[in-house]
């Protein structure tokens, strides 16, 4: 865990220039919504102006969980036109897992970095520090054993034992890096993830760590899975209900959607699910919508939920040993 911070600026020029590499003329757009840290926007537009490119700040409205995943049409027309999307919303992950995001990813038309849920804090402090282009050639290193491989088991401690067949052919290294049309990245950022073949994911996830939407539970939350789905939600604290809810209620939000391994040393270990998915070692399992990494499952949700002192085999190889990284 690092402590410290930086300039924001520093942030938006690491950012614009590097991670993004902006050109001169691209069109830039950030996707707010009431909820954001506007002084964020305002730096990066600041930075991207000073590129001799173009920015174009647009706020679409609070979303709801029943729609999280939808942008708004005027948002979607308008990112035909943009080189880059900038996804700052911070009551959804719209800008990131919005279907017509994904189409304009697959056409090549579009490169992204999402700071969605994100704060001044995730701008400036802890997996914001890190050294990108170490942490990038790190995300490659693993996603190069895991596209050779088949099978993920993920352990716990608190007593997780779930396994699946991957899709290997759909590895995603967020790392900071999107500088070519049809890439995705995060700030801050730092994991690999693919998800697991759908109607395959067999077992249980102990979540001790904290959940989208829903927070750090007051106890572990017992998830049961079978073929893929969640069976049953077990726990008798107030997020183990919201968290039941959400999965009862919502269409598709049951799906086991991604299995994602955290690579930033930056990162910190501070109870907030955007920050500790990241952290080095730290394993995230989500839930609901699969299609930013290639599946067929939509929902209105895409759910990460952080587990302790994981370990992680892919096939034989133990990428990690109860929270620590092995590559």
């Amino acid at each position: 865990m690092t402590s410290g911070s930086i300039d924001p600026i520093r942030s938006a020029r690491l950012i614009v220039r590097r991670l993004l590499a902006v050109k001169p003329g691209e069109q830039v757009a950030i996707v707010c919504d009431p909820q954001s840290e506007m002084e964020m926007a305002y730096i990066l537009a600041r930075v991207i102006e000073g590129e001799d490119a173009e920015y174009t700040i647009l706020i679409m409205p609070t979303r709801e969980q029943t729609r999280a995943n939808d942008l708004t049409s005027v948002i979607e027309k308008g990112l035909e036109g943009a080189d880059c999307l900038i996804g700052m919303t911070a009551s959804s992950g719209a800008p990131t897992y919005s279907s017509t995001v994904k189409q304009l990813y697959n056409a090549k038309k579009l490169r992204t970095i999402s700071m969605v849920f994100r704060n001044m804090n995730h701008f400036t402090c802890g997996g914001a520090l890190a050294d990108y282009d170490a942490l990038y050639a790190d995300g490659q290193k693993l996603a190069s054993l895991w596209r050779l491989s088949r099978i993920m088991n993920i352990t716990t401690p608190a007593g997780t034992d779930i396994r699946a067949p991957i899709a290997s052919d759909h590895v995603i290294v967020e790392c900071g890096f999107a500088t070519e049309p049809g890439e995705e990245a995060a700030f801050s950022d730092g994991e690999v993830s693919s998800r697991p073949l759908e109607t395959t994911a067999e077992g249980v996830i102990v979540v001790d760590g904290p959940i989208c939407y829903v927070g750090v539970p007051d106890s572990p939350i017992t998830v049961r899975v079978s073929q893929g789905k969640v069976t049953s939600v077990e726990g008798d604290s107030l997020q183990a209900e919201q968290l039941r809810h959400i999965v009862q209620t919502i269409e598709n939000a049951d799906n086991i959607a991604e299995f994602g391994v955290g690579l930033n040393p930056c990162s910190l270990h501070n109870g907030d699910f955007e920050e500790e998915k990241k952290a080095r070692g730290l394993v995230h399992i989500a839930i609901g919508d699969n299609v930013f990494y290639g599946g067929h499952t939509r929902s209105a949700v895409h759910m990460d939920m952080v587990l302790y002192r994981a370990t992680v085999h892919l096939d034989d190889h133990v990428i990690v040993e109860e929270g620590v990284v092995r590559l």
